[in-house]
C-alpha cells in the first residue's frame, strides 16, 4: 500500500526535480487537488451499520467517515435474518449540519432506540499519511495516474509562480505551463473512462408521481 511519501518520491521522479524545487506543500497540495477530483469519479465504497441512540426522524451518521452521498439505506436492520436487506428505504433526505451529515426520516417508520441503520455509501478517497488519514484506499493499479496529474498539477502551480520571480530562463513559464497542462489533462481523460468502469445511482427512487405522465419507478 502506498503512502504520501512514496507519493513524493513518485511525483519529483516524474518532474525530474533534483534541485528540489518543489516543497512538500506544493506536492501535497497537488495530491489533494488530484485526489479530490480522483474521488467523483470513482469514490471508495464503504459500509456502516449506525445503532439508534435516541429516537426520532432525525438521526446523525458522523460515524460514516468521509460519507459523500448514500446508495443504500435500510431500516430496520437485522443481520442476522434471512433477508437482512428486505427493509431498504428510500423515503429519507441526506443533509450536512456544521459539516456533519444528517439522515431523516419523512416515512411512517420512525427509528427506535437500538434499532440498527445499515448504509453502504460513497466516500472520499485518501492517501496514508496525507492530512492525517490512517491508510490508503487508491486502487494500486490507478496510482499511476494519480502522478501524473499531481505532478501536471505542481508544475501548473510552480508555472504560476514564476509570473513574478526575477531571473528565469527564458519561455520556462510557458514551457512549464504547457507540460504541466497536458501531465493533467493525461489524468482527467483517465477518470472519463473510470467513470464508465462504476455507474453508482446515489440518488433514491421517487416514491411519487412528478406529473400526470409519470409512471413511476
Amino acid at each position: 500500500m502506498s503512502t504520501l511519501a512514496l507519493y513524493r518520491t513518485r511525483i519529483i521522479n516524474s518532474l525530474d526535480d533534483s534541485s528540489l524545487k518543489y516543497s512538500n506543500d506544493i506536492i501535497d497540495e497537488a495530491i489533494r487537488k488530484v485526489l479530490n477530483e480522483y474521488t467523483r469519479a470513482f469514490p471508495n465504497i464503504k459500509t456502516a451499520s449506525v445503532t439508534v441512540s435516541t429516537a426520532g426522524r432525525s438521526q446523525s451518521l458522523a460515524s460514516c467517515a468521509n460519507l459523500m452521498s448514500i446508495i443504500q439505506l435500510v431500516h430496520p436492520y437485522v443481520s442476522t435474518a434471512a433477508d437482512p436487506f428486505a427493509y431498504e428505504r428510500e423515503d429519507f433526505t441526506l443533509t450536512w449540519s456544521d459539516g456533519s451529515p444528517i439522515l431523516y426520516f419523512k416515512g411512517d417508520d420512525i427509528p427506535q432506540a437500538t434499532e440498527v441503520i445499515f448504509v453502504k455509501y460513497a466516500a472520499k478517497q485518501a492517501l496514508k499519511d496525507l492530512d492525517s488519514a490512517a491508510a490508503t484506499t487508491v486502487r494500486d493499479d490507478h496510482e499511476d495516474f494519480l502522478i501524473i496529474g499531481a505532478a501536471g498539477q505542481a508544475a501548473m502551480m510552480r508555472a504560476s509562480g514564476l509570473t513574478e520571480k526575477w531571473g528565469t530562463i527564458p519561455n520556462q513559464q510557458s514551457n512549464l505551463m504547457q507540460w504541466g497542462t497536458s501531465q493533467y489533462r493525461r489524468f482527467l481523460e483517465f477518470l472519463i473512462e473510470l467513470r464508465t468502469e462504476q455507474p453508482i445511482d446515489i440518488f433514491p427512487n421517487s416514491g411519487w408521481k412528478l406529473d400526470e405522465w409519470d409512471q413511476g419507478a
